[in-house]
């Protein structure tokens, strides 16, 4: 039986992933259990709570600490992984943006961390959660070899991990993927997110504040970039970078109307212009996941949108 280390594990996508791979595989789990300020501990407790419900519990080891810290990353690879996963992150780019000193070294700082005993324990991949925000600003159609050059301090810090893993591989021979994920939602998320914050407005009657309607973002459920994640981890094949998305991106616009309508709101939305730090995007190509991971996203938004509504319902 493979075994799997997943950073961030307790995250919004890495629990997901865990419920999945804890059906067949020996998975550790690393999280640092922090808020960010989004969120009160209780309230973060609760959220695990619900995440890690459906894990097969015998199957999963759950280490407490910051991967930053060499002695929690030791007593990760006693496991012996054959995969890492490494999603541990911000929840958010703004956070990073806001507080680069903290930031910068958490997001590039652990990848390093990582890269390095994945090396000395002889791990079989590397599987890097990156961001689509690595591309800066995209017209529909962008593919992984498309030009990069992020707006934002986090998209650069995720492009510099990305190159890093690409420098052990070759310094090293570590085999990796590269996973570009984009606006990922559904149940179980933060808060403090754009599709989670449009539903609270909504559901309290606010108005929906945006930044130009018009952008447009590859909103991808949480179920299949989990399933996407999980692929390009078990696949035969290895350095390779994967937009995992819908493949359809939807305005930000369009994306309050139809949580309006979905929650019989009587929000109005409110247009406030264009942030700078945040690039202009539009839909990610998945034709390369397609065709050498199998990878074929599950859920329309609008479906996705139902879902996400009917645990907010529940959860309240």
């Amino acid at each position: 039986m493979k075994k799997i280390l997943v950073t961030g594990g307790k995250g919004f996508i890495g629990s997901k992933i865990v419920e999945m791979l804890s059906k067949d595989y020996k998975v550790t789990v690393v999280d640092n259990h922090d808020t960010y300020g989004i969120m009160t501990k209780v309230e973060l407790e609760k959220l695990y709570k619900w995440r890690t419900r459906n894990w097969n519990a015998k199957n999963v080891q759950v280490i407490s600490g910051d991967i930053l810290d060499r002695l929690t990353c030791l007593q990760a690879f006693s496991h012996r992984p054959n995969i890492v996963i490494h999603l541990a992150t911000y929840p958010r780019a703004k956070i990073v943006d806001n507080d680069p000193i903290l930031g910068i070294p958490k997001v590039i700082g652990t990848t390093t961390n990582l890269l390095w005993h994945a090396e000395k324990f002889n791990v079989e991949k590397f599987v890097y959660v990156s961001s689509s925000m690595v591309y800066g600003d995209f017209k529909d159609g962008m593919k992984e070899d498309g030009k990069t050059k992020p707006k934002n301090i986090y998209g650069e810090a995720k492009l510099t991990g990305e190159r890093m893993v690409k420098l052990f591989s070759k310094r090293d021979g570590l085999n990796y993927n590269i996973v570009r994920p984009s606006g990922v939602y559904g149940p179980g998320d933060m808060p403090d997110r754009v599709v989670s914050k449009f539903f609270q407005q909504a559901m309290n009657n606010d108005d929906i504040t945006l930044h130009n309607g018009e952008n447009k973002v590859d909103f991808t459920y949480r179920q299949d970039a989990a399933r996407g994640i999980i692929l390009a981890a078990l696949s035969p094949v290895a350095n390779v970078s994967f937009n995992i998305t819908a493949g359809k991106a939807t305005s930000l616009r369009t994306l309050a109307e139809k949580i309006i309508k979905l929650t019989n709101s009587e929000s109005d939305i409110q247009d406030i212009g264009n942030h700078e730090l945040y690039p202009m995007r539009g839909t990610l190509d998945i034709s390369r996941a397609k065709d050498l991971l199998n990878y074929e996203p599950e859920f329309t938004l609008d479906q996705g949108l139902q879902s996400y509504y009917d645990w907010l319902q529940n959860k309240i």
